[in-house]
């Protein structure tokens, strides 16, 4: 599970994430709280470090289905949503993959253009 998101906070705005790895019975905390940077965003594409930790994945369907999403009180941002997709995900500690693969039972929700 990964989010990612633009935060305002005190008239300043930075990418707040949050997400976890489940990877052969131990549990990897990626958050921003502990350091998490998006190295990229964009284009159906994300890429987090965090220390030595990097998580990638990459969106290969279609864009899914336009829902509406609220800004500044109102329902006038559209987020695309894909609840049942392609996803290619990698995984990696100090450098060396501990998965790379691809996925046909992935969700994606996203704003930024692809």
């Amino acid at each position: 599970m990964l989010s990612a998101a633009d935060i305002p906070l005190a008239g300043f705005h930075f990418t707040g994430i949050i997400g976890y790895v489940l990877w052969k019975g131990h549990e990897y905390r990626l958050a921003t709280y502990l350091g998490a940077k998006a190295l990229q965003l964009q284009d159906g594409s994300i890429r987090i470090v965090q220390g030595d930790l990097e998580l990638e994945a990459k969106f290969h369907d279609s864009p899914g289905r336009p829902l509406k999403a609220p800004a500044e009180g109102s329902m006038i941002r559209t987020i695309h949503e894909n609840p049942c997709c392609r996803v290619f995900y990698r995984f990696s500690r100090k450098g060396h993959t501990l998965f790379a693969f691809e996925s046909h039972q992935a969700s994606f929700e996203y704003e930024y253009g692809r």
